[in-house]
This record gives C-alpha cells, structure tokens and sequence, in this order.
C-alpha cells in the first residue's frame, strides 16, 4: 500500500510542485488548504505524514499542530522564518526552511517513512490498531476516544511496567498537578469497560496500590 501524504498549504504554486514530486514517489497525496478542511481530513483518514505549510494565510499553525498532534501522526513542518527559531513548533517531529525544494522534501519525508512506528501495538491478548484507534480483544472491538488511546498506547509501550499516576498525568494531561486526578480515575474507567473481561475486577489493566497501575503482558 502505497504512503499517503496530507499537505496543508493554499500556496497553489508551492502546492503543484510539492505534490509532483510526491506523486513521482508514488505516494497518494491529499490536499487540505485551511485548518478546518486538514481536521476534516485526518478524521476521515490517517495520512502517514502531514506536511504543514506555515507560510500559508489563514492558518494557524501553532493551533492546528496541537490539535493534529492529539492523534499522534508524525507531522513535517515547512517554516517560512529561520528555522532553528522553532517556537510553538514542539509539536512537529521535523521542521524545514520553506525554501526546501520539493525533491529535498519528498527525500525527508521518505526518511521519516522509514522510521514511522509500527501501524499496530500488541501486548498479550490486545492489539491497537494505531491509525484508527481501535483495541481487539478476542472478537471485542472498541473505538477509543483520544485521552484512552493515549492512556493506552502508553501502557502496551511500557507494558509489565509500573506507571505512576503522575507519569500518566504528566504525559496525557501535560500537568504535574495531582491535587485532583478524578478526570485520571474516570477515563482509567472507561478504558477498562472496553479491553477487561470485567472492568469491576480487572486483570490486564492493574492497580499497584500505592504505586501506580501496570499493564499485565498475560491475562492472569
């Protein structure tokens, strides 16, 4: 299957010759040529990288990154100003001068195609499936929300390890505030009713009193 590209820009002469030289690539290019329409579009579909064009009118870059960034796609940042002053841009895995050329372009996305994380996680009996955010559990399917893919992504990826609830809040949350961690208990909640065989006596998805929770790489 081929990769799938979404390239946000309403530069129509910038766009023509970034898409030529995706398409000698043979990559599937999207367009998207404002904030609302690349939100459209990673909802309906999950791109393998998105190409961000900062230099564009009308787009908040700043707030677009954040809000695409929640569903953890790997995202190539075109920088019209100097690009080692990348401010507001933490949310990019890759950030170029807008003055790249196409063909240097497609060659860096190709590099971040070949290291881009596997498509699906697997920890004893479950299997995330990374790009629609679904977990399988036997013949179980769910569709998570953002906060519990991200809940559990985190724990496949540490999985037999202990996470502390300030790691999680700290990492999901973006907070080290623990003076209140009700929102934590609630989604930890939700995300066992849809990956435990009874999310009242859970056995994959552990509490370690006084520590954390674990992740159990085999159900007990």
């Amino acid at each position: 299957m081929p990769a799938t590209i979404l390239l946000i820009a309403n530069d129509n002469a910038a766009t023509a010759a970034y898409a030529e030289a995706f398409n000698k690539k043979e990559y599937v290019v999207w367009m998207a040529h404002s904030g609302r329409q690349a939100l459209s579009q990673v909802k309906a579909r999950t791109p393998d990288v998105i190409v961000l064009d900062t230099a564009s009118p009308r787009l908040n870059a700043k707030r677009l990154q954040r809000s695409l960034r929640r569903n953890a796609y790997a995202i190539l940042v075109l920088l019209a100003q100097n690009p080692n002053r990348v401010d507001g841009m933490q949310h990019a895995q890759l950030v170029l001068p807008k003055t790249t050329t196409p063909k240097k372009l497609a060659q860096r996305v190709r590099g971040m195609l070949d290291n881009r994380p596997p498509r699906e996680l697997r920890a004893g009996s479950l299997t995330l499936n990374m790009e629609r955010r679904r977990v399988t559990r036997g013949n179980r399917s769910h569709k998570l929300t953002p906060k519990e893919f991200a809940l559990l992504k985190l724990f496949m990826q540490r999985s037999g390890q202990i996470v502390s609830r300030g790691v999680l809040m700290k990492e999901i949350w973006n907070t080290d505030y623990l003076g209140d961690t009700r929102t934590l208990d609630v989604h930890m909640r939700w995300l066992r009713e849809k990956i435990e065989p009874d999310p009242n006596a859970p056995t994959l998805l552990v509490t370690v009193r006084g520590e954390g929770y674990r992740l159990e790489g085999k159900e007990k």
